[in-house]
């Protein structure tokens, strides 16, 4: 009987949950500000007597402003994007996620022999020969500060949503670390 009463505490509740599409401002290093489509669906988990937490499945990108960028391809990750940007020096567009599983990523090899530290938290795509492709992120990226909406608390109040709002629900002070910049590891 206590085996079974504990096994119902842990039940977790697992659903999935989708948000936007959504438009948003996007200020690149070089000050110009384009506008991005965005859509995400997440992996929620609700353990019982818990508020749970919500894991990014996929995100996805469609460039909408200038016109020009529009035959850009969709690109689509499996981690919440913080950055995306074009590399001018590489004459190329990139992003860049952080895992949101980054403290257990233990499957993956990315831990530190403590098991604390996690040394590959971020992943970034490139676009190359007209396709976005993962690749080793590049020690030039890490200290990049996020241009990506984090918190999307204000997203159907805005046909777009502008850099001003952005900062604005971005600035909370509780919102992590590796998602304001790129970090080269995550302590869990």
């Amino acid at each position: 009987m206590a085996l079974g009463a504990a096994a119902i505490v842990l039940l977790a509740a697992c659903s999935k949950s989708d948000v936007g599409p959504w438009k948003e401002e996007v200020k690149l290093s070089n000050g110009q500000v384009i506008v991005v489509e965005r859509y995400e669906t997440f992996e929620l988990r609700q353990p019982i007597g818990d508020p749970g937490s919500a894991f990014i499945e996929d995100a996805s990108f469609k460039f909408i402003l200038p016109s020009e960028l529009r035959s850009i391809p969709e690109l689509v990750m499996r981690y919440r994007p913080v950055v995306l940007d074009y590399d001018s020096a590489g004459n190329q567009w990139f992003a860049i996620g952080v895992n949101d599983r980054a403290c257990s990523a233990f499957r993956e090899g990315h831990m530190d022999s403590t098991g604390r530290v996690n040394q590959h938290p971020n992943f970034e795509f490139r676009l190359i020969d007209g396709e976005w492709r993962e690749v080793e992120i590049g020690p030039e990226r890490l200290g990049l500060s996020a241009n990506l909406l984090i918190q999307r608390t204000t997203i159907d109040q805005f046909d777009v949503l502008p850099l001003a709002e952005k900062s604005r629900v971005d600035s909370d002070n509780g919102l992590p670390r590796q998602f304001r910049s790129i970090q080269p590891h995550i302590g869990c």
